[in-house]
C-alpha cells in the first residue's frame, strides 16, 4: 500500500531532478581562423564622454559606442527582451573592464593550458567561470585565452595578443588600463 505524503513535512515528495544541459556538438566547422580584432575605449573628456568598445564574434563586427549610447542600447534591449549583439565589451575608462555580455558563457584559460581544438574550447566555455576582468590591475597577461559560447551557439577562441597604451604601475593610483586590446579570434560553428 502506498504511503500518503505528510502535509507537514518539508522533505521533497519526489527525488530531486537535475536540469539537463544539451550535449555539446561532437564536431565543428571553422567559420574564420586567427582573425585579428581589437577592442578599444577612450578616456572620459572634460564633459564626461568616453567610449565603450564591443565585439560581436558571430558577425564578426567591432563597434564603438559613446558610453551614454551603450547604456541606452542595454536599456532598450532589456525593455524589448532582445539580446545585445556584442559578445564582449571593453568599458569604463577608469578601471578598464573587459565584460562578457549577458546571455553568453566563457572560460578564461591561462597561457600555459590553452588547447586549439574546438571541442576543448567548447567544453571550457560551457563550464564558464569568466564574466569580467579589470584590466587596470594588469592581471590578465598577453596570450591569455578566453573560450566564449556566443548567443548564436558558436564557439570563439579569443587570445589576447597585445595591449596598446595605458600605464602599468604597482601603485593603482597611477595605473591606467590599456586604451586598446589586440586579439586573435577563431570562430567555430557546430555541425548539425
Amino acid at each position: 500500500m502506498a504511503q500518503e505524503p505528510d502535509p507537514t513535512s518539508t522533505a521533497p515528495s519526489q527525488a530531486p531532478t537535475t536540469a539537463s544541459v544539451p550535449p555539446a556538438p561532437t564536431s565543428y566547422t571553422v567559420a574564420y581562423k586567427d582573425r585579428t580584432m581589437s577592442l578599444s575605449m577612450t578616456r572620459r573628456d572634460s564633459e564626461g564622454s568616453g567610449t565603450t568598445g564591443s565585439l560581436d564574434f558571430d558577425a564578426p563586427a567591432a563597434r564603438r559606442y559613446l558610453d551614454s549610447a551603450w547604456a541606452e542600447e542595454k536599456k532598450t534591449a532589456a525593455e524589448n527582451g532582445t539580446p545585445l549583439q556584442p559578445d564582449l565589451t571593453y568599458q569604463n575608462s577608469g578601471s578598464g573592464d573587459l565584460v562578457l555580455t549577458e546571455g553568453r558563457t566563457a572560460a578564461q584559460l591561462q597561457p600555459t593550458e590553452p588547447s586549439e581544438k574546438a571541442e576543448d574550447c567548447a567544453a571550457a566555455a560551457q563550464v564558464g567561470g569568466f564574466s569580467e576582468a579589470r584590466l587596470r590591475d594588469w592581471q590578465v597577461p598577453r596570450k591569455t585565452v578566453f573560450c566564449v559560447l556566443t548567443d548564436q551557439g558558436n564557439i570563439a577562441r579569443v587570445v589576447i595578443v597585445d595591449f596598446i597604451g595605458g600605464e602599468e604601475s604597482d601603485n593603482e593610483v597611477f595605473a591606467l588600463p590599456p586604451d586598446q586590446i589586440t586579439l586573435k579570434v577563431t570562430l567555430w560553428k557546430p555541425n548539425a
